[in-house]
């Protein structure tokens, strides 16, 4: 199987990958109210107001179908997240691997702590868990902070 290819993002992708944000982290986590209350419209004016200005987004896509993306702030992995029907088929791997690539001292990331699919994947990808928190409003959410360091991959 062909692995997905990774590009930085372009104009054309907001639609697609809003979308496919969206499906993603309502189904990712349930048990935040806050993400499930957000409308489309929401989610386009955040993506659009308070990522793409401060974020190096980059998309997985396989034959023009966007798989996923990834937003990096420097070394820190804001967002990754891989449509629902593309997990477990080396999208997350292949996001990894750019971050890697662009930053090969040191990755740092953020999830719930009940979300035990990242949890599980940042693990295979080397990542340690570092602290325990609450992440900021709206969602008020137990968070687990993670660090990559070279030489740690799993």
């Amino acid at each position: 199987m062909q692995s997905p290819q990774v590009r930085p993002y372009r104009p054309e992708d907001f639609g697609p990958l809003v979308a496919l944000w969206r499906a993603s982290k309502r189904r990712a986590f349930p048990y935040v109210r806050a993400q499930q209350r957000h409308t489309l419209e929401n989610d386009e004016d955040y993506f659009r107001d308070a990522v793409l200005p401060v974020a190096d987004v980059w998309v997985a896509h396989k034959g023009g179908i966007l798989l996923g993306f990834m937003a990096l702030e420097g070394d820190l992995i804001d967002l990754l997240f891989v449509a629902v029907d593309a997990q477990g088929q080396g999208v997350g791997t292949a996001l990894m691997n750019m971050a890697k690539e662009l930053f090969p001292n040191r990755l740092r990331a953020y999830t719930f702590q009940r979300n035990e699919t990242a949890r599980s994947f940042f693990a295979v990808q080397g990542f340690a868990e570092i602290g325990f928190g609450v992440s900021p409003p709206p969602e008020d959410e137990p968070d687990v902070e993670l660090l990559w360091l070279p030489g740690s991959d799993g």
